[in-house]
């Protein structure tokens, strides 16, 4: 009776542990996207976006393809100076490239044609599967690829990403030839210690050494479903070489990806300039919305930081 009561046990454990993981799975690499025309005017009924602004820009629809054959969307916003400077503006998961459209006057108004790219499996980018850099830094490359092709090697090429966005930017300069600075808002320093922490942060204590076994069957099959590691997404060990110019922006409120995961970053980025905000009371990625000014005074003082080093 006690052998049949014991298999039970672990039958239901086991089916548990299935069926936790395949969520876990879902909710990392396939999280439900949000509409973008309810995005876009939740954003203005809140007064974020330049409506005005976004209205009367020249934009151009661009299609390319990236490595592994996926049709990737971007908009271009030409400035209405001539100018060679060009920033690619890099969504989290999940928002679409909606998330982006915020950070257009700012560096609209500070001079840069600007690239605002879908990342797979948004918008109307393609792909199954998001994989927090791995594959996506691989999608950026195309972009900046298409960009020195159609406007040359003299460029004046930089990268802002949002969330997942700042964790593919901060992986970037691993493949880098030609951008010149990064700015990432909210990034995750490591995907694995992310997970933990959103664990031991978001569940009751009992459930801790449970979810953390999910974890470990989530990854194993991540490795077959999605063809990504959750182990080689670990944006810290590329900020610990590059010599890129690098500012980390975070809100002090946000418990999503946790704010001190930027400032072991800035600490452990030895080599090239590096700049860090911490900006109180915002949560995950609307630090802008919070201080625009802080903000905006940041991106100053790193440009003339960065251009005095040149």
């Amino acid at each position: 009776m006690l052998f049949y009561i014991i298999f039970i046990v672990f039958i239901i454990f086991m089916l548990s542990l299935y069926f936790t993981s395949n969520y876990l799975l879902s909710l990392v690499t396939s999280r439900k996207l949000h509409n973008e025309e309810e995005s876009l005017k939740k954003l203005a009924n809140k007064k974020i976006l330049n409506m005005n602004l976004l209205k009367s820009l020249d934009k151009e629809d661009i299609f390319i393809t990236s490595k592994d054959s996926l049709n990737l969307h971007g908009v271009l916003v030409k400035n209405s100076q001539k100018t060679d400077k060009f920033i690619i503006l890099i969504h989290g998961v999940s928002i679409g490239y909606v998330g982006s459209l915020k950070y257009i006057e700012s560096f609209y108004n500070r001079g840069f044609n600007i690239l605002i790219i879908s990342q797979r499996r948004h918008g109307k980018s393609e792909g199954k599967y998001s994989t927090y850099g791995y594959y996506e830094k691989y999608d950026l490359d195309c972009w900046v690829e298409y960009l020195i092709n159609r406007f040359g090697k003299q460029i004046y090429l930089g990268m802002h990403g949002e969330s997942m966005g700042a964790g593919t930017v901060l992986q970037y300069p691993a493949l880098n030839k030609y951008v010149k600075f990064i700015i990432a808002d909210c990034g995750y320093s490591d995907m694995i210690t992310l997970i933990k922490f959103e664990i031991k942060h978001d569940f009751p204590k009992y459930l801790h050494a449970f979810l953390l076994l999910v974890l470990k069957l989530s990854r194993i099959r991540a490795l077959y479903k999605a063809k990504f590691d959750f182990s080689k997404v670990s944006p810290i060990k590329v900020v610990e070489k590059t010599e890129l110019p690098i500012l980390f922006i975070h809100g002090k409120e946000d418990y999503f990806v946790p704010w001190h995961m930027s400032v072991d970053m800035y600490e452990k980025k030895l080599h090239g300039y590096r700049q860090l905000l911490l900006v109180d009371k915002a949560e995950h990625a609307n630090s802008i919305e919070v201080n625009k000014k802080l903000y905006e005074e940041a991106i100053d003082t790193f440009f003339k930081e960065i251009q005095c080093k040149e």
